[in-house]
């Protein structure tokens, strides 16, 4: 069970997607606080743009998913995925790591939250909603890819080992 390199680089991207989580989190400490407070300097109250939702969202969902990605990369080694699939599921990943945190970020600044390319309950449609919805769009269905591919793996080693 040796990984591969492609292994190494999906645990890489999602390494930094899970950074950008937690910058996410600092923003949200900030939002929070409706000031950058970096104790002990002085608080410098500015306007932090976006949401504190939607920078929850974002520091959340950024670590959610640089855990899964790794995660992912993980299974990747354990399944010996090889081939065709292995390049699926890791650029898969790579994929849904970069585009659910254009999605967190964007739909932070949109004004429908990147829902949808047109207007929802929540706004008009904006550049940052379209953004947003096609990043988080293309994630899931490369998500959906990967996680078929994975479970496909596991049943075909499960049916391989004696009872």
């Amino acid at each position: 069970m040796t990984p591969s390199r492609l292994s190494y680089l999906v645990i890489f991207h999602g390494m930094v997607v899970l950074f950008i989580g937690l910058v996410a989190g600092v923003m949200l400490v900030f939002s929070l606080l409706d000031a950058i407070a970096l104790w002990p300097l002085p608080a410098l109250e500015v306007a932090i743009p976006g949401s504190t939702r939607g920078w929850q969202a974002a520091h959340v969902g950024g670590i959610l998913n640089g855990v899964m990605i790794a995660g992912v990369a993980l299974l990747m080694s354990y399944l010996n995925l090889t081939g065709r699939s292995a390049d699926w599921v890791g650029w898969g990943m790579i994929v849904t790591g970069w585009g659910n945190t254009l999605f967190y970020w964007a739909g932070n600044f949109a004004a429908n939250r990147g829902l949808s390319a047109a207007a929802t309950p929540y706004g008009d449609s904006d550049i940052a909603g379209v953004l947003a919805y096609l990043g988080g769009g293309v994630a899931m269905i490369f998500t959906f890819i990967a996680v078929v591919l994975l479970a496909r793996a596991a049943w075909i080693r499960g049916q391989e080992q004696p009872h």
